[in-house]
């Protein structure tokens, strides 16, 4: 008896499966490979391996199949055994025996969850976390790391009343130093953020003002249009000063033109 060559068989059934859906059961049966072995050797996924489980009552009474030989008949002669017990042979939706009719697009991202920096983060946790944070929770954030500050500071003081080596009065009056530079930083992005948070409330209140002036100017300058198109259609002239006076110099024999005026 030839041995198998597992990985192949593997590959085979992986590039079937994806193309037509077949099950791991159907597949040995077609290939006339023994089912148990093969779960062992040819590793899926879980739902493969849950939806293979439902079928094992099928095979659990039916005689064990060799990978080649004198298993043959044995493996074709259950097949049809089964095929003859079942109430109905045809394939039913849902049985991974077809690919679903209404399956993603190639290259189809609509159950990415996350985009961008969530690939380089490998933590779903945290982008759900940081997807529900809006600025006025660094806001907080910010005067709490500025608190725990303050709070360090404290402690550092208490220590260098207490130090009397030289070196370590340096090492405290170096944290200190770095702790207020820190203390500093807090505060200006805590006066950083809430400038645009004042920001953010002035456009929220004054967008309505905008939408309703945008509106406004619209409707006066659809009026005109209409306006427009009406004198247009009637045909009537607007009289204006200027052309009466335009008018009056048409109707002069001279047409208006100074050359023509005789000289006293």
């Amino acid at each position: 008896m030839a041995k198998l060559d597992w990985k192949k068989l593997e590959q085979a059934f992986r590039r079937e499966h994806a193309e037509t859906g077949i099950t791991l059961l159907d597949w040995c049966r077609k290939k006339k490979i023994n089912y148990n072995t093969a779960r062992t050797r040819i590793k899926m996924g879980k739902i493969d391996h849950e939806i293979d489980h439902k079928t094992d009552h099928d095979i659990s009474d039916e005689e064990p199949c060799n990978d080649a030989g004198s298993g043959d008949e044995k493996c074709a002669k259950n097949s049809e055994k089964n095929c003859a017990n079942s109430a109905e042979t045809k394939r039913i939706r849902g049985s991974r025996l077809l690919p679903p009719s209404n399956a993603f697009s190639q290259r189809n991202t609509h159950a990415v969850r996350h985009r961008g920096y969530a690939k380089y983060l490998e933590a779903d946790n945290l982008m759900d976390d940081a997807s529900d944070m809006v600025l006025f929770d660094e806001l907080v954030f910010t005067r709490a790391r500025a608190l725990s500050v303050t709070k360090a500071l404290k402690g550092m003081f208490a220590d260098l009343e207490e130090a009397t080596d030289v070196e370590t009065r340096v090492a405290l009056y170096d944290k200190i130093l770095k702790a207020e530079q820190a203390l500093d930083r807090n505060i200006a992005r805590i006066e950083s953020i809430e400038r645009s948070l004042l920001t953010l409330d002035v456009l929220a209140e004054t967008a309505p003002k905008l939408r309703a002036d945008r509106e406004r100017i619209n409707a006066a300058r659809d009026k005109l249009r209409a306006e427009t198109d009406i004198l247009t259609s009637q045909r009537r002239g607007v009289v204006t000063p200027v052309s009466d006076i335009v008018s009056s110099l048409h109707e002069m024999s001279n047409s208006g033109r100074l050359d023509d005026i005789p000289e006293e």
